[in-house]
């Protein structure tokens, strides 16, 4: 195994595992407040409201509280986390632009007419938006996925890019 597939290999467990902790650490502040009462799980809605804007009306309810991340949010998070072990990208660079950007085009779509208008969408749509979205972030953002370790004979980086 090359050293390319070895860092690549731990960066996508690191980010699976950072962005699972993240959507986890949401769905258990409502759980942890519902136990140990209403002041216990501030601390956990205080860290993540820096990544999310937490709407109750937007976010999933458990336990008869909002989770401390947004529907759209806590679904992108796992969007991401799942990508980061399942999606293998093409190697052009403007491919993997191209399916990124039309991944997110529908969360951004539903963000902007819902803050134009009068229009509101349902949690569902939140969730599915969200998921698309964080993986075409995934396979906008992620560094590895040029490949540039495996270069073989008459394969440059130029054919790559």
């Amino acid at each position: 195994m090359s050293n390319f597939k070895i860092v690549d290999t731990y960066l996508r467990k690191i980010l699976f595992v950072i962005f699972s902790i993240i959507t986890l650490i949401g769905i258990i502040a409502p759980i942890w407040q519902s136990l140990f009462g209403y002041p216990n799980g501030e601390k956990i809605y205080s860290f993540l409201h820096n990544i999310c804007h937490q709407y109750p009306t937007r976010s999933l309810w458990i336990a008869k509280r909002p989770c401390a991340l947004c529907s759209r949010c806590m679904a992108g998070y796992t969007g991401i986390a799942i990508a980061s072990l399942f999606i293998w990208l093409p190697r052009k660079y403007f491919n993997r632009l191209l399916i990124g950007f039309i991944l997110i085009i529908p969360g951004i779509a539903d963000g902007i007419i819902q803050l134009s208008t009068d229009y509101e969408s349902s949690n569902l749509l939140r969730i599915i938006t969200g998921f698309v979205g964080g993986i075409g972030i995934f396979i906008l953002l992620y560094p590895l996925s040029f490949n540039f370790g495996n270069n073989v004979k008459g394969d440059s980086l130029k054919e790559k890019l």
